[in-house]
C-alpha cells in the first residue's frame, strides 16, 4: 500500500507542484553555459556520467553543477524540497544531463532554452525496459516519464529503435548512436592499469588464480525491488568459490543491495580484472564485451523471467554458455576457461551492439554541447 501511495503523491508533485514552481522561476532567463549533472538514486556522480562530467569541467565557458541525491533515502518532505531545488536549476540550465529515470525532468513543459541529454547507465539492448515492459511503470501512472528528452544516446545503431519504443520517444532523431559515454574508459590503458591495481589492493594477489565474477540483475523494478530474489542461484557460486583455482567475487546489482551495504568495488571496476563474468540478465555482458573475454550465463528462473520481462534478443543466441541448473555450472565455467569456443560470436555481437562505444563517445557529446551547427552534421558524420 506505502508504493502506491507514493506513486499518488508523486503524480500530484509532478502534474502540479513542479510545474508552477517551474514556471515562477523561467521568469529569470537561460544561464548559458550552465550544465546540470542529475540524478535521485546517487549522492555522488555515478559512473556512466563520471567520463562526460570530467571533460566538462575542464571546458572554457561553462558551469558544471552537481545535483546527486537518494531519494529513497531521504523523508518524503525532505524529497520534495530537494526536488523542487532542481526545478529551479532546471528553470535556469542550459543543459540538464541525466543517466536515469528522473521524474522532476518530464514534469513540466520544458522551455526552448534548455537542452535534457539522457545518458542512459547502461548499452545495448537486452531486457525490456520502460514502457516495453510490464513493471518498469505502474499502469496507472500518468504521465510519460521520459517527457522533454532532446538527445538520448545509445550505443549502437541498432538499439536506436528499442530505446525509442521503450521511451516512447515521438521523435526518431532524439536518439542518437554517439555511443555510451563511461565506455570510453575500455580504451584508457591508464585508467584499466588502475582499475587492475585497485582490484589487487583490496583482493590482493591473484597467486595463479582465475578471477570470477558474479554479477547478476534485480527483479522487479526500480521502486518494488524484489530483494527475497537477490539469492537465486547464490548457493551454487558459493559452491564454485570453493575451488581454490577460483576467486569468485560476487557484485550485486544496486538495487539489490540492504540499506547501508556496500560493495568496494562496482561492477565496471572489476570487469577489468575478470577472466570470466557470469551474469544472468544483466546489460553489463554488453562494456564486458569491450574487453573480448569468456562470458558464461547462470539463469536458474530463466523460463520465469522471460515471461515476466521479456527480450529484445533471443537469449539463446547469447555470446556464451547458458546454464539453468546449478548442479551444471561448475562443469560449464570448467569448459568456458577451457576453450573459447564463443569468440566469434561474441565479435558479433559487439559489433551489433557496441559498434559505436570506440572510445571517442565523450568527445561526441562535448561537440554536441558546445556546437550548436554540428548537432546534425559532423557529430553524425563521426559515427
Amino acid at each position: 500500500m506505502g508504493f502506491y501511495i507514493k506513486q499518488i503523491i508523486k503524480m500530484i508533485a509532478q502534474h502540479v507542484l513542479f510545474p508552477i514552481y517551474y514556471f515562477i522561476c523561467c521568469r529569470k532567463p537561460v544561464t548559458r553555459g550552465l550544465v546540470v549533472f542529475a540524478d535521485e538514486h546517487k549522492t555522488a556522480c555515478p559512473p556512466s556520467m563520471q567520463r562526460l562530467h570530467d571533460a566538462l569541467l575542464l571546458q572554457e565557458g561553462l558551469t558544471v553543477v552537481d545535483d546527486f541525491f537518494d531519494l529513497q533515502a531521504m523523508s518524503a518532505q525532505a524529497g520534495m524540497r530537494r526536488m523542487l531545488a532542481f526545478m529551479k536549476l532546471y528553470a535556469q540550465a542550459e543543459f540538464v544531463i541525466l543517466q536515469d529515470n528522473f521524474l522532476p525532468v518530464s514534469s513540466c513543459h520544458k522551455r526552448k532554452g534548455t537542452t535534457v541529454i539522457q545518458l542512459w547507465h547502461g548499452c545495448g539492448a537486452f531486457k525490456r525496459f520502460g514502457y516495453d515492459a510490464k513493471d518498469d511503470i505502474p499502469q496507472f501512472y500518468k504521465g510519460n516519464v521520459y517527457k522533454n528528452y532532446d538527445l538520448v544516446t545509445v550505443s549502437s545503431p541498432y538499439c536506436r529503435p528499442f530505446f525509442t519504443s521503450a521511451m516512447r520517444i515521438k521523435n526518431p532523431k532524439t536518439v542518437r548512436a554517439y555511443g555510451s559515454s563511461y565506455t570510453d574508459c575500455y580504451f584508457d590503458e591508464a585508467y584499466k592499469g588502475a582499475m587492475r591495481e585497485k582490484f589487487e589492493q583490496i583482493y590482493g594477489a591473484r597467486n595463479g588464480r582465475t578471477v570470477i565474477v558474479w554479477a547478476p540483475t534485480f527483479r522487479g523494478n526500480a521502486g518494488q525491488q524484489n530483494k527475497s530474489e537477490r539469492t537465486i542461484g547464490e548457493t551454487w557460486i558459493d559452491e564454485l568459490a570453493k575451488n581454490p583455482d577460483y576467486l569468485v567475487i560476487k557484485s550485486l546489482h544496486p538495487h539489490m543491495l540492504k540499506r547501508g551495504e556496500s560493495q568496494p568495488l562496482t561492477t565496471g571496476e572489476l570487469l577489468f580484472s575478470a577472466d570470466l563474468l557470469i551474469t544472468d540478465y544483466s546489460s553489463v555482458l554488453f562494456e564486458y564485451l569491450l574487453l573480448d573475454r569468456p562470458l558464461l550465463f547462470f539463469a536458474p528462473d530463466l523460463e520465469t523471467y522471460g515471461t515476466d520481462r521479456g527480450w529484445y534478443l533471443s537469449y539463446e543466441d547469447m555470446p556464451g554458455a547458458i546454464v539453468t541448473e546449478g548442479e551444471q555450472l561448475a562443469d560449464a565455467v570448467a569448459g568456458t576457461l577451457g576453450k573459447d569456443v564463443y569468440a566469434e560470436k561474441r565479435h558479433a555481437f559487439r559489433e551489433q551492439y557496441m559498434s559505436c562505444c570506440d572510445g571517442n563517445a565523450t568527445k561526441r557529446l562535448i561537440r554536441y554541447i558546445l556546437h550548436e551547427e554540428t548537432k546534425r552534421n559532423d557529430v553524425e558524420k563521426l559515427v
